[in-house]
């Protein structure tokens, strides 16, 4: 159903829809046709807004807007959410509105996330939020949609009327609860967006602030570099972010991972195949730091050199890696700390200054409580990106359960936890009861009661924060 005007008349009429010819009926069409049929019930039922012309009023408001269906796919819209949006009919209808962000310019599927009804909308109660537009040339546009429900006889949702209006406008529609984190999330993008030129980062705080100026100075310069952060705090993704800033974007990104690797094959990707070389693992010059001979690396001009965990690197390829020339940037990760590694021998001095030009250190999840709200709706809309019934959020209990846990996983942990807890449950939010049983504190019904505590032994102050669930199992003395 498009409202589309020629000469200030409207072509479609909300009491005869036409849907969209397919070549055989949807599920698509069936609720279009109900919808067609609930708004030309009404509009017989009631002659006053049958002269009205609804369809008229919609296809030439001032303001942009579109029509929803029960499936939460747009089956109209008007002209002005045509040039609003910068994308034709035919792009617009039929396009589903799920609750994930748009990314970028010509993000279709993110286009109809803007339009996104609230839970509330769809349980019957009109509601509104603010949601960002992205233009096919990149421009950026915030408004505020208004969702106004439409019902059978029976009470039954037929459709929302969504309405678009510039943020500063008297709001008609209460504000939607459920969509406040999605509407924090989306205002932290943008500012993130117009600050740093990247959004995938996501956080705020003094900290994290501090992180990402530092993120942009890393990217102009091409001196080696070393991201310290515990095992799932995101480095190697800091890494991608700052090479994609990098004047030499378009090289290639190469990680290798050096605990899983054995020490031939990473030094044969590395320096190629070289004839009379010193076995692997034969230290060059281990007792007194003596600088290797400079070798050059078998990896193309430009390339950006990603070693993880560096510590875990023999010490004859940390000799090597030293002494190589300015044509690859070497970038080393690692979870320990380089400090105590260079004082144990275990980080060659050669290879620890060459590093430590430039170091970030990346924060635990448990040192950045305030901020998981957010991450969470991240990673939420991520999940809803890819798939499967849509999430909208959590309930106040889950985000109670989910800052209560220390996630000694971080990052990594809190996303895999999301996309479980997004396939698990049946209802719009995420409830407490969708999260894994160490992430709620317990270990599930299968599992006994933990015994009375023994006299004379420590209890844990019931105010702090959990442990994970293989470290809250109770074990008995020996």
């Amino acid at each position: 159903m498009v409202f589309a005007c020629v000469g200030g008349r409207a072509r479609a009429s909300l009491a005869e829809i036409r849907p969209v010819r397919r070549p055989k009926k949807s599920p698509l069409a069936a609720g279009r046709a109900s919808f067609a049929q609930g708004i030309r019930f009404n509009a017989m039922t009631s002659p006053r807004v049958s002269s009205l012309r609804l369809d008229a009023l919609v296809a030439n408001a001032r303001e942009p807007a579109l029509v929803i269906g029960p499936d939460r796919r747009i089956i109209g819209v008007n002209r002005a959410l045509i040039e609003l949006t910068g994308h034709s009919a035919e792009q617009l209808v039929g396009l589903p509105c799920h609750p994930h962000a748009p990314l970028r310019a010509g993000d279709i599927p993110g286009l109809g996330g803007s339009f996104c009804p609230p839970p509330e909308a769809l349980d019957g109660q009109p509601s509104g939020a603010m949601t960002l537009v992205i233009q096919p040339d990149g421009g950026r546009i915030w408004r505020r949609v208004e969702f106004w429900p439409f019902h059978d006889i029976d009470g039954s949702l037929l459709g929302l009327l969504g309405l678009v209006r510039p943020i500063d406008e008297e709001h008609h529609a209460p504000d939607s609860e459920a969509h406040r984190l999605r509407t924090e999330l989306l205002e932290v993008r943008a500012r993130l967006q117009g600050r740093y030129g990247f959004d995938n980062l996501v956080g705020q705080g003094a900290a994290h602030r501090r992180l990402l100026d530092q993120i942009r100075t890393a990217a102009t310069a091409t001196v080696p570099l070393l991201i310290v952060g515990e095992s799932g705090t995101g480095k190697r993704t800091v890494a991608r972010t700052i090479h994609a800033l990098g004047p030499n974007a378009r090289s290639p990104f190469l990680p290798f991972d050096c605990a899983a690797l054995p020490p031939e094959v990473l030094e044969r990707n590395l320096f190629g195949i070289q004839e009379d070389e010193d076995p692997p693992g034969i230290d060059v010059g281990a007792s007194n730091h003596e600088p290797a001979e400079s070798q050059p690396l078998a990896l193309p001009d430009g390339a950006f050199l990603v070693l993880g965990d560096i510590l875990d690197l023999p010490r004859d390829l940390q000799a090597k890696l030293a002494a190589v020339d300015g044509r690859v940037r070497l970038v080393g990760l690692t979870a320990g700390e380089p400090e105590a590694a260079l004082k144990s021998d275990r980080l060659r001095p050669d290879l620890y200054y060459a590093l430590t030009a430039i170091t970030l250190r990346l924060l635990p999840l448990r040192e950045r409580v305030e901020e998981l709200p957010l991450l969470a709706q991240h990673f939420l809309e991520r999940a809803n990106r890819r798939g499967g019934r849509p999430r909208y959020g959590f309930t106040p209990e889950a985000l109670d359960a989910l800052a209560a846990y220390d996630w000694p996983g971080n990052l990594r942990e809190l996303n895999r936890v999301i996309e479980a807890a997004h396939l698990s449950g049946s209802q719009d939010r995420i409830a407490i009861s969708d999260l894994p049983a160490g992430i709620r504190g317990h270990l599930g019904g299968a599992y006994l009661p933990p015994a009375p505590p023994t006299p004379g032994l420590a209890r844990r102050d019931p105010d702090t924060r959990r442990a994970p669930a293989d470290r809250a199992i109770p074990r008995p003395r020996p």
